[in-house]
């Protein structure tokens, strides 16, 4: 006894620490929490590759900085003088960066000079190894004097024969083919005229206020230009649709966190006489939510906003446990009075270890139902279930240990029109029982038989899990029909364990697509291997050996051969001098992120043009051990689908947990039959879902399990305080309340991801609670009876 009482308090003082410790944190570590708005979160992962799913979230990392701005006009000056007012005011925002081709054309510039030796375009290296040393001095000499072709990029002393500013000439096309005044064939009468041009987000916004400031800056500025040029403009974006989600998910985390917490408010005022079980249960609701917001920011280091949704619903479980907690010392009294000490105290200590037995199988059960939900590949409702868990957890130990203190006074509540709502039910559903079950079996096997025979719609695509707005997903497809130069989520992905093994994996791949490689971009379109690098300094030895070209071509022009020894020198210092990727793209930042190198891996990511072959190239990659071809959307939906066939397996496995765990407890095969009733909710639901048209998705299957958990709840509840039986029904009255107030919110969200959880649950529990409060209807104790 004494030890008990020792770990009784050592489980107070840890509890007490632990929460000095969650309030400290939100008074001083505030700073920390980052609501985050990662669209990525809704697409399932089961990549095995940990090089290439660290690759592919990197590259979804960089594309999420990227927004595209397109200006259209029916003049051309007009857009010509939108478009640097753009550019001008977006400049001025410390967090953008303004792609114009002058700056990508410097930056590339100052990346390749030092490197400019090993560079050399494909008619360059042919007419080095063909053409005679006389014939070349003398082409650069007619070219040095020509109009139109003695353009020197770099001072000539740094390249006097002009082959570097050739070539970067030749690249500098394919750096500005983004960036060019053409006119719209689609929409010609009124608006012919358009010209686009890349932005990049330097540092992107931590949170939902830093990316709402953002957002409205950019806004601010579109408005501007509208106003001041007769334009018209689109944008496009991840960025966009992230802002636009967060501002979707902001109003419905106030709709069910302000609608959930009045409704317990309201509740609590109504039906207790007391403030203390108020305190105490608002009390168990920010001490849960807490716990939630700082596991998420320690484990994930932010908070997702839908988390924070779903979590919102979890204000209806949490107070859960106040109310079953109070409503069991409703009795106490009354069983006290008129009753010898000794078998009061039997009595009361019989009521309280059902009470615990009660709340701690709750619990358990319900903290398995959220915990499947971390068994998904989906990272948003790992989260949410880490959030659930720990939240219910530590709400429902806040009940346990502050409980006693609260229930030391008389608690009394306002029961006569619980009694008579209950009463009412149960003439409707309870009077016979038996029909109550054969009308549930009956329609549960209807449900199972329709979701077997039935082609039910089901729906995998990850575009549509949450809600976008129109006008942003129209103009999001116009910018994509005018200046979407590659095949989205459609891409190549080359492997190797150095620089040379990805280029000649590119080559081997090129080769065998022909002429189609044309439809094709990647590192070998910006930069030559190494190897190639080397072959072309080694070329140009000819140019600048002793007598060579250069010495030549500056006796042509009247200069001493002693002129050619600065130009011989930097050429002689240039040798074993190797530009890689990642140098060139540090400098360039408005090249894709092609190259991507992880724990001594390279991953190489290769473009696709649109209206390419994707069925050749798809099969040619398929031949190459190194090189995969990636349908993003395609994989996305494949996993979906996995997921929820998976989804549905898991909660076989959660059912068959929960009924060992019962029948360990209860040693007996009856205790095994009550779930039947959660399983009859979840089919029933699942066929009304399809029957009403929704397209079932992996959302729908993983509210199972807290329809599972919930019902779980009902019954281990009507079941163990059946000597209370009065009193437990209304805790469960209030309880369902409180639960289905909280999940029919979430039924009512515009996101059809939260919508489908949401009217999930909604629905099953509600059959739960029906068959919890009907089928274990005793004869009322007499003591119960007197209570008011």
């Amino acid at each position: 006894m004494q030890a008990m009482r020792h770990i009784s308090l050592l489980a107070r003082f840890t509890f007490l620490v632990s929460v000095v410790g969650l309030a400290l944190f939100f008074i001083f570590g505030s700073q920390h929490i980052r609501i985050d708005t990662n669209l990525n979160d809704l697409n399932p992962n089961r990549e095995q590759d940990a090089g290439l799913k660290f690759a592919t979230e990197e590259v979804l990392k960089d594309i999420s900085r990227r927004f595209i701005i397109v200006v259209k006009g029916s003049d051309q000056a007009q857009v010509n003088q939108a478009v640097q007012a753009f550019k001008g005011k977006l400049s001025q925002i410390n967090t953008l960066q303004v792609q114009s081709n002058e700056h990508i054309q410097e930056r590339y510039l100052d990346a390749l000079q030092v490197y400019r030796f090993n560079l050399l375009t494909n008619a360059q290296r042919e007419s080095i190894a063909s053409a005679s040393i006389d014939a070349m001095a003398n082409d650069a000499v007619r070219r040095l004097y020509q109009l139109g072709d003695g353009i020197r990029l770099i001072p000539f002393e740094q390249d006097p024969l002009g082959s570097f500013s050739d070539y970067l000439l030749s690249r500098f096309d394919e750096l500005s083919a983004n960036n060019q005044v053409v006119q719209d064939t689609q929409d010609r009468q009124e608006t012919p005229f358009f010209e686009s041009f890349n932005v990049l987000i330097k540092q992107y916004p931590a949170g939902m206020a830093e990316q709402e400031t953002l957002y409205q800056a950019i806004k601010r500025i579109e408005e501007e230009v509208r106003t001041q040029y007769e334009v018209t403009n689109l944008h496009s974006g991840m960025f966009f649709f992230a802002v636009d989600s967060a501002q979707t998910a902001k109003g419905d985390i106030q709709l069910i966190a302000i609608g959930s917490i009045v409704g317990v408010i309201t509740l609590m005022l109504l039906v207790f006489r007391s403030l203390l079980p108020l305190c105490l249960s608002l009390g168990s609701i920010a001490i849960g939510v807490g716990f939630g917001v700082l596991t998420n920011t320690l484990v994930f280091g932010s908070i997702h906003v839908l988390t924070i949704v779903f979590g919102a619903s979890l204000i209806g479980i949490v107070v859960d446990y106040s109310l079953h907690y109070f409503y069991h010392f409703l009795s106490k009294p009354t069983h006290i009075r008129g009753t010898a000490h000794e078998s009061s105290g039997a009595l009361a200590h019989d009521s309280g270890r059902s009470l615990k037995k009660a709340m701690m199988l709750s619990v358990l059960t319900s903290l398995i139902g959220y915990a499947a939900l971390g068994l998904s590949d989906l990272v948003i409702l790992k989260k949410v279930a880490l959030f659930s868990c720990s939240g219910l957890l530590m709400a429902w130990l806040s009940v346990m240990l502050l409980g006693p203190y609260v229930s030391k006074r008389p608690i009394v509540a306002r029961q006569a029109l619980l009694m008579k709502l209950i009463r009412g039910i149960q003439k409707v559903f309870s009077v016979y029982p038996k029909v109550l079950i054969a009308l549930g079996i009956v329609c549960s096997i209807a449900g199972g038989l329709y979701l077997y025979t039935a082609d039910i719609k089901v729906n995998d695509d990850p575009r549509l899990f949450f809600h976008v707005s129109p006008d942003l997903l129209a103009q999001e497809q116009a910018v994509a029909e005018l200046t979407q130069v590659y095949e989205p989520g459609r891409y190549l992905v080359v492997k190797g364990l150095s620089s040379q093994d990805v280029y000649s994996e590119l080559e081997d791949l090129y080769q065998a697509l022909g002429t189609s490689s044309q439809q094709l971009s990647s590192v070998i379109d910006w930069l030559p291997s190494p190897s190639e690098q080397k072959q072309n300094y080694a070329a140009q030895q000819s140019l600048y050996e002793t007598d060579g070209v250069i010495d030549v071509f500056y006796q042509r022009l009247g200069y001493p051969s002693a002129q050619a020894q600065p130009i011989k020198q930097q050429y002689a210092q240039a040798n074993g001098r190797i530009l890689d990727f990642n140098l060139l793209a540090s400098s360039l930042s408005s090249l894709p992120p092609l190259w991507i190198e992880h724990e001594n891996q390279i991953y190489s990511f290769v473009l696709i043009r649109k209206g390419s072959d994707l069925a050749s190239i798809e099969a040619i990659s398929q031949q190459k051990e190194n090189i995969r071809f990636i349908n993003t959307l395609g994989t996305a939906v494949k996993a979906l689908e996995a997921q929820r066939t998976a989804g549905s397996a898991l909660l076989v496995l959660a059912y068959t947990f929960i009924a060992v765990l019962l029948f360990i407890y209860y040693r007996r095969i009856s205790a095994v039959l009550l779930l039947g009733i959660p399983v009859a909710a979840s089919v029933i639901t699942i066929a009304s879902v399809a029957l009403l048209g929704q397209p079932i998705t992996v959302f729908h299957i993983m509210a199972l399990f807290l329809v599972l958990g919930l019902g779980m709840d009902y019954i281990i509840f009507a079941k163990e305080m059946k000597e209370q039986q009065a009193t437990t029904q209304q805790a469960i009255l209030l309880s369902a309340i409180t639960s289905l107030l909280s999940f029919g919110l979430l039924a009512f969200s515009s996101m059809p991801v939260v919508q489908a959880f949401g009217s999930t649950i909604l629905i099953g529990n509600t059959i739960n609670f029906i068959a919890a409060i009907s089928l274990f209807n005793q004869v009322h104790n007499p003591k119960e009876n007197a209570i008011v």
